[in-house]
């Protein structure tokens, strides 16, 4: 089950260092936006899903 989850982290981690390389080479202020919104997005999933690691190894 940790090693299902610590996947989905890889996963989301992964998401959103692609998402910050777009807003680095965006054409325009809107896209950049959107890309570092997204980031954020798969960063805090990406977080939840370490959070939840640390209460389950520590049950």
């Amino acid at each position: 089950m940790v090693a299902d989850l610590q996947t989905k982290v890889e996963k989301y981690e992964s998401r959103a260092s692609r998402c910050e390389e777009h807003a680095r080479t965006a054409r325009d202020k809107a896209e950049q936006g959107f890309y570092e919104g997204l980031a954020a997005y798969y960063a805090s999933l990406a977080t939840d899903f370490r959070r939840i690691i640390e209460k389950r190894n520590a049950a």
